[in-house]
């Protein structure tokens, strides 16, 4: 049987390790050049040069827009999602206890920290994705599993250690009858 360290640490390390995964996998997004490809195009005319310039600034135009949308977007719905936990908190703690009333709020802010991870990440992948698919297909297709990496390995390599920690503080902090009087309350 193997004592709490190391099962610990196989919760924590996988956990660190799935963040520092996606993090390699952010930059190697961030590393794809949005340049137009003028390699491939000094096969082309040398209308080609000016006509892939022009092509990537509205790439980039619309990237940004589309950016700055998704962050409006993740903002107001942030506000909202505020006044919705602070006001159900308040109707948690009276109806079911402190415990799960806590379980809610760290899984509220997990699951905003995630969306906002995974909004970034897909915002600043699409156009990268583009700009490779304007290469060849394969290349697309590889900066797109890589920025889908990003999100699902952020969600869980902090949802884990968001759990665990939960679990943990309620053992420490709180005095359930039994450990399924203790998960109830997390779940």
């Amino acid at each position: 049987m193997l004592d709490s360290l190391e099962v610990n640490l196989l919760i924590v390390v996988p956990a660190i390790l799935g963040l520092v995964w996606s993090a390699k996998e952010w930059v190697s997004v961030a590393n794809v050049k949005i340049d137009g490809h003028p390699d491939l195009l000094a096969n082309q005319d040398s209308k080609a040069k000016t006509a892939a310039a022009d092509i990537v600034a509205e790439m980039i135009k619309i990237s940004t827009t589309i950016q700055e949308g998704a962050m409006s977007f993740l903002f107001a719905e942030y506000t909202y999602m505020a006044v919705y936990i602070v006001l159900f908190s308040i109707f948690l703690v009276f109806f079911t206890g402190v415990p799960t009333t806590v379980a809610f709020v760290v899984g509220a802010i997990t699951s905003i920290l995630c969306g906002w991870i995974g909004m970034r990440i897909a915002v600043f992948t699409n156009v990268r994705t583009t700009h490779q698919c304007w290469k060849n297909l394969s290349a697309g297709f590889d900066v797109a599993i890589q920025g889908g990496c990003v999100m699902g390995l952020s969600l869980v390599s902090l949802g884990l250690p968001a759990l665990f920690a939960l679990i943990e503080v309620f053992k420490a902090y709180f005095d359930f009858s039994s450990s399924q009087v203790m998960y109830e309350a997390i779940a």
